[in-house]
């Protein structure tokens, strides 16, 4: 069996693998339905596989050329971007998460120092 892969596409899809855990992180927040981890890891899946989805039928309509290992991209979609999101982008895209919940208030407090308090 010869796989290959071309690297133009699997370049794009690795940076935009980097962008992804944000989308994720705001779907998670405003779809009302997305409350347990499962169900997140589902949107990261869905997510993922319309990347690549998008990357092939990207590099479909500049080249012409078919890529005929399709399922590659989708599994390394998958796997660039959940380690993403657990090595690089955990806390910021949790923060776009609770900002993104509109059942989520934010209270931002603003300390002051001993003095003014006395």
């Amino acid at each position: 069996m010869d796989i290959a892969i071309p690297v133009a596409p699997l370049g794009v899809l690795t940076l935009l693998g980097f962008f992804a855990p944000y989308a994720i992180a705001a779907l998670n927040g405003i779809l009302p339905f997305v409350k347990t981890p499962w169900q997140k890891k589902i949107v990261s899946i869905i997510v993922s596989l319309v990347l690549a989805a998008a990357v092939v039928l990207f590099y479909y309509q500049i080249t012409g050329d078919k890529i005929t290992d399709w399922w590659v991209f989708a599994l390394l979609a998958i796997v660039i971007v959940n380690a993403s999101y657990a090595l690089v982008t955990r806390d910021t895209a949790t923060a776009v998460e609770r900002a993104a919940d509109p059942n989520v208030v934010v209270v931002h407090e603003t300390r002051r120092s001993r003095r003014e308090r006395a």
